[in-house]
């Protein structure tokens, strides 16, 4: 898949089935992946770590509200919303800046978001 917005788009489907392998099959081995203001995660396995909080939702329904591309790089708008166990949906607003190589991979990502929202989304 080398459309670049096509990979983002392949990459929000596959959150919202909570596909851990797709998910990882997007993913460049040595991405380097920020939740701006958090640290970044480098590599693919410490990205899918950083992930896994989020992935262990009941339920995921990330909506995408704008998209944009220059060349290889995909801006993003997001609504991301999370239903764990037990609880009601919760939203995490995101602003995404993906990067995109020759082989369709992202090799980087930077959500940027407020840490006090994700907190009160979070479990």
């Amino acid at each position: 898949m080398s459309d670049p917005v096509a990979v983002v788009e392949a990459l929000v489907a596959a959150f919202n089935r909570r596909d851990s392998a797709a998910i990882a099959d997007l993913l460049a081995e040595d991405i380097v992946c920020a939740g701006i203001p958090l640290d970044p995660a480098h590599g693919r396995a410490a990205t899918m770590d950083m992930l896994a909080p989020f992935l262990a939702a009941e339920a995921v329904d990330w909506r995408i509200l704008a998209i944009a591309a220059n060349d290889r790089i995909v801006f993003t708008e997001r609504d991301d919303r999370f239903r764990f166990v037990g609880q009601d949906w919760t939203s995490v607003r995101a602003a995404g800046v993906f990067e995109i190589d020759g082989d369709g991979r992202i090799v980087a990502w930077r959500d940027y978001f407020d840490l006090a929202e994700l907190e009160r989304a979070l479990p």
